[in-house]
């Protein structure tokens, strides 16, 4: 249903949100992670994180040089403090590179859940983008093959890789990298289809009910499945019961969990303060979801500690990374590609 984001709720528009936000008017990409049964009411707190439906200082900063966006020694997690970048009350930053590739089936199969193909940039319009951020490392994770046997052989002997990214709005800023072309340009020899099911907030605990598994994905015949975001809740059992679900009906079908990045919780420069995250690889949510991948012999990657390593060592604040004050920009999802690349890559 089209409807737009203000103050006071949601309202509808004569414009369908998706295009709306796809072109980076909307603080949100499609879709809002805002917790089930709440409605955000500005446009300052609109994730699934237990702030709630207000930001606001929780921790002091301590910052010992500020300077043109140069990222700091800091102890707390309130980024504004000292950033250089001012965030629209409503909405989010313009988008410099709208995504140049549109979708070739979309649908919504509920009201706030949204379903379409990826990826959504050239590799081409990626360039350009990675030509331009600033430039940060991390070091690599390393992919346990033993869980992704079937996606390996796929990707380096040729055959049909079908992929689904599930989760919330995160997850969507994810795949709207489009690291999914890049892992097509690094094996050439492979097919990729690739979709991306999220929902505001949505987690596994959403996923996991109303049959949403047997009506929505299985259909599609994932050979892999990537289950990631910040708004999983610490659901630890609400994720196992979503991977028997999907191998109930696909048995074959592998599973990459990975933790989550972004959000406002944490400052990235404070990693006292990103193990607090409730969403965090380096949080007690991070070491149940890799004891999880391991019981259910998955795949787990870290995302949350190349992620702070890349906004770290580039020297730039980290909203020079974001769109708004949860979401990543342009440049900050180029860095989840890079980190997807360097685990999946050759």
């Amino acid at each position: 249903m089209p409807f737009t984001y203000t103050r006071e709720g949601w309202e509808h528009t004569e414009v369908p949100v998706r295009l709306r936000l796809r072109l980076g008017e909307y603080p949100l990409s499609y879709v809002c992670c805002t917790p089930a049964g709440e409605v955000p009411r500005t446009s300052t707190s609109v994730c699934s994180q237990p702030s709630r439906v207000y930001l606001t200082t929780v921790t002091s900063v301590l910052v010992t040089v500020v300077a043109a966006g140069v990222c700091t020694r800091v102890v707390g997690a309130d980024m504004q403090a000292d950033s250089p970048v001012t965030f629209p009350e409503e909405g989010a930053l313009p988008a410099r590179f709208p995504p140049d590739r549109p979708s070739t089936a979309s649908e919504t199969p509920e009201e706030g859940y949204y379903l379409f193909t990826t990826p959504e940039r050239s590799l081409e319009q990626i360039a350009k983008i990675q030509a331009e951020m600033p430039q940060g490392s991390f070091a690599l994770p390393k992919a346990d093959w033993s869980v992704l046997s079937r996606t390996r052989r796929i990707l380096t002997e040729g055959g049909e890789l079908r992929l689904l990214a599930l989760g919330d709005s995160m997850v969507n800023d994810t795949m709207r990298s489009a690291w999914v072309a890049k892992l097509g340009e690094a094996y050439p020899k492979a097919t990729l289809e690739a979709w991306v099911y999220v929902r505001g907030g949505g987690g596994c605990q959403h996923y996991r009910e109303e049959n949403r598994i047997a009506r929505y994905v299985l259909p599609r015949k994932p050979t892999l499945v990537f289950i990631g975001g910040i708004s999983q809740g610490g659901g630890i059992e609400d994720i196992r019961e979503v991977i028997r679900q999907l191998r109930a009906g696909l048995p074959e079908v592998e599973v990459l969990l990975a933790t989550g990045t972004f959000g406002s919780l944490a400052d990235p420069r404070a990693p006292r303060e990103l193990a607090k995250a409730p969403y965090s690889g380096t949080s007690d949510y991070g070491a149940r979801l890799r004891e999880l991948a391991a019981q259910e012999h998955c795949a787990y990657l870290d995302m949350t500690t190349p992620w702070a390593e890349y906004l770290r060592s580039s020297g730039m604040h980290p909203p020079r990374f974001y769109r708004d004050r949860v979401h990543a920009n342009e440049y900050g999802e180029q860095i989840l590609s890079k980190i997807l690349l360097s685990f999946l890559g050759p």
